[in-house]
């Protein structure tokens, strides 16, 4: 089978990443991704430096609409899935755009009783080149849930902030509440609004109208409150224990210079110290972070 591999950002050596691939055929090396030919698809998925795999279902062929509507039709067919999207890619420019492609496959698909969808089943990726005056199109199909099944987990927590001071500090806090679909709490009795337009304004790809942020100067009720602080008693060790149960849990950083304050550590219910380090602590978006790797370790 022919897939088309797509890499992470980062820096690695292609040289023993070629090694790593020498059970497999590499049929061409794109700019943005490679041609790859094996029966083995778990072992590519289970390269780090591989972001996304798609599976190929046509060779390049001559571009006519009612043929990419008939394989798109039967990639969705064989897939046994009933929601999609499409992608598409230009490699040359050509007289066709995205849009257009749209308007042809969209309704036919629709016909088919195939539902269009933001977070589809299936993801139809369409590519165009052309060569010799000539059009080609071809498709791939990216199954999304079998592509995210290692990381489809649920953080069945309440982010709590209390009193941040920094731009930087309020954006990360909104960064991984928004990745990792947690509800964000900032606790503060001042006015932040300029703090937060700046933090939204540098934190791009959030949907502020379906992200749950609440900014008040209440501890939330009916729900565990569980404190992080350099002074706490219990260790991390012990965390993990609380990190078990299936009751609501909120848990309660404060600001990266000054930490919670006595009024809201009086408030916890539990609290507990990250890492031996009492000197330098972890701020308090890396607190966050490295509580929510304690919890992936426990789940996968």
């Amino acid at each position: 089978m022919e897939y088309l591999i797509f890499f992470n950002k980062f820096d690695f050596d292609k040289n023993k990443f070629i090694f790593k691939l020498k059970n497999c055929k590499i049929l061409k090396k794109e700019e943005k991704y490679w041609i790859i030919d094996t029966n083995n698809l778990e072992y590519l998925r289970s390269l780090q430096e591989i972001s996304k795999i798609l599976t190929k279902t046509t060779n390049w062929k001559r571009l006519n609409f009612k043929a990419i509507k008939k394989d798109s039709l039967d990639t969705l067919k064989i897939l046994d899935k009933k929601t999609y999207k499409i992608q598409t890619k230009f490699h040359d420019k050509i007289k066709i755009s995205a849009k257009s492609i749209y308007k042809h496959v969209n309704p036919y698909l629709k016909y088919e009783e195939f539902i269009l969808e933001d977070n589809p089943e299936v993801i139809l990726f369409i590519e165009f080149k052309k060569s010799k005056n000539e059009i080609y199109y071809r498709i791939s199909f990216l199954l999304t849930k079998e592509q995210n099944k290692a990381i489809d987990l649920k953080y069945p927590f309440t982010i709590i902030i209390e009193n941040p001071r920094l731009v930087q500090e309020i954006s990360d806090f909104l960064r991984l509440c928004w990745i990792f679909k947690m509800p964000l709490i900032i606790i503060t009795k001042d006015n932040i609004d300029t703090l937060l337009n700046q933090a939204k304004k540098i934190t791009k790809g959030i949907d502020y109208k379906t992200f749950s942020l609440t900014i008040t100067n209440n501890l939330p009720k009916n729900i565990t409150l569980i404190g992080f602080s350099k002074h706490a008693q219990k260790k991390e060790i012990e965390l993990k224990e609380h990190l078990k149960t299936k009751k609501p849990l909120a848990l309660v950083f404060g600001d990266d210079k000054f930490g919670l304050s006595q009024e809201t550590r009086d408030r916890m219910d539990i609290m507990f110290r990250l890492t031996p380090e009492l000197k330098k602590p972890l701020r308090a978006s890396h607190a966050l972070s490295y509580v929510l790797g304690i919890y992936t370790s426990l789940k996968i």
